[in-house]
């Protein structure tokens, strides 16, 4: 078993816009968190990171992403890049930019990092296309 932990971004402000859950475990505590769980376990963690087109998919949110693993300690992280499906606030515009990021994570970091492929769009099944659809009251 992997634990797989939706990070998205990386700075709590940031973070807490799009994850109200942020606003109570926010970074400093979920990463602690995670390094308690790698002492005991010795596991790899993956860290789920939705590509938000101009948002957090460019080198620089790359570069803070790998330097905030690092300073936590996090060790043998790997990061799913996912560009993100079309939901409410977003328009889920294909990242041209995941690729870049993945390798600034891998050659700057050396953290493993997967560019991902969006599925589930054309039914509105994609991820958080369901949340949405059953706020909208079309599910």
């Amino acid at each position: 078993v992997t634990l797989a932990v939706s990070l998205h971004q990386a700075d709590d402000a940031s973070r807490s816009a799009i994850m109200p859950v942020n606003r109570r475990y926010d970074l400093e505590t979920l990463l602690s968190s995670i390094n308690t769980y790698q002492k005991k376990t010795k596991r790899r963690v993956t860290f789920e990171w939705a590509a938000i087109q101009g948002e957090n998919d460019d080198e620089q949110a790359a570069r803070k992403l790998g330097r905030l693993l690092k300073q936590h300690a996090v060790k043998d992280a790997h990061v799913n890049v996912i560009p993100l499906n079309p939901t409410k606030g977003f328009s889920g515009k294909k990242s041209s930019n995941v690729d870049t990021f993945c390798r600034t994570l891998q050659d700057e970091f050396r953290i493993s990092a997967t560019p991902r492929v969006r599925r589930g769009i054309d039914i509105d099944a994609g991820c958080g296309q369901l949340t949405t659809a059953l706020e909208e009251g079309g599910a």
